[in-house]
């Protein structure tokens, strides 16, 4: 190697390392933290569960009957007595739980129910698990400002998107599977 292109061999080897170095910290800054994501994701969520393990769901709507699902094996039925349950409904409506996020939250003060329609609730839904623990979410009015529902769990009001209707109303026939199984 001469001694002319000795300098222009190093400046050009100096330059490529250099731009492997910016491009690294560019992909460090700008590629997030995927634990730090998964975790704020399982921290928004209002009712953090795998599908898999609930055992049994019920929603109550206020004013009217109880719907209890619970798991029978892959099945699903309407407890105490009523039919088998359509299960790709029953796990959609699982899925659908398990993914409403928390908009915002904010402690429940004296008669701050009441007026987001959480004394009483619209509606109760309550998850049991193969351990036998359980969730129980308080659903209330839609909030017009926004469209998400008030929701109240461990003593927090929370606005909540993403309720799937049925939550809300959770007429059985939806659910039942049509004859010869679902």
């Amino acid at each position: 190697m001469t001694a002319g292109r000795r300098p222009l061999t190093i400046a050009v080897s100096l330059a490529a390392l250099l731009a492997g170095l910016v491009a690294w910290a560019l992909v460090r800054v700008e590629r997030p933290d995927r634990a730090a994501d998964a975790r704020a994701d399982r921290e928004r969520r209002v009712l953090s569960f795998r599908s898999g393990d609930a055992v049994a769901l019920a929603i109550a709507p206020r004013g009217a009957v109880e719907v209890r699902l619970e798991r029978s094996g892959p099945a699903w039925r309407l407890s105490p007595a009523g039919g088998e349950v359509a299960a790709v409904a029953v796990e959609g409506l699982l899925e659908r739980l398990s993914t409403m996020r928390v908009r915002s939250a904010f402690p429940a003060g004296p008669g701050e129910l009441a007026g987001r329609g959480l004394d009483p609730p619209t509606s109760r839904v309550t998850l049991t698990f193969r351990d036998g623990s359980r969730i129980s979410l308080d659903l209330g009015d839609e909030s017009s400002f926004d469209g998400t529902r008030f929701g109240l769990r461990d003593g927090q009001i929370l606005a909540i998107e993403g309720v799937p209707a049925v939550a809300l109303d959770p007429a059985p026939d939806r659910l039942l599977a049509p004859p010869g199984g679902g």
